[in-house]
Parts: structure tokens; sequence; C-alpha cells
């Protein structure tokens, strides 16, 4: 079962309605401060999710193989970095 933030708000609004002692009051700052997280990390999974577009790459039958891979390589690494993704061996 995955928490959604509905979920989450209407169990606060349960547990706002009933506080009668100091559990119920943890559990109600636990569960705003769980939201609020959900939140933050929704952001942030936007904010990382970067598309990489990889360049065209016209494949001809009389490119010798490894020629053909090292250039592919090498345009799928330049296209990583124009992406904001450091590779390992850049300094």
């Amino acid at each position: 079962m995955r928490l959604t933030r509905h979920q989450l708000q209407h169990k606060i609004s349960l547990l706002e309605a009933s506080i009668n002692d100091d559990t119920a009051e943890f559990a109600v700052y636990a569960a705003r401060e769980l939201l609020k997280y959900m939140n933050k990390v929704e952001i942030l999974e936007k904010s990382l999710a970067v598309t990489i577009t990889q360049p065209y790459c016209s494949a001809s039958p009389v490119c010798e193989i490894e020629a053909g891979y090292a250039a592919g390589v090498s345009d799928c690494r330049e296209a990583i970095r124009r992406a904001g993704y450091p590779i390992e061996g850049d300094d």
C-alpha cells in the first residue's frame, strides 16, 4: 500500500478532532511533518528529472563496428554532459 497525501490529510483531520493526550498530539505533528516532506520530495524529484536527448545516429553497414561503437559512445557521453551530469573521468 502506498500512502497518498489525501490519505494523510484525512488522518490528520481525524486526529485533530480527537486530540486528548500527548500521543495523539505527537501523531498529528508527525503526520504534518511527513506531509511537508512528501511535498519537498516531489519537488526535488521533478527538479532532478532531466531529460537526456541522445544524438541522432545513422548506422551505415559500411562503417567498421569498432569505429561506429566508439563514435556512438562518444556521442552519448557528450549528450549526458550537456544535460548537466558529470561523467567519471571528467575534471
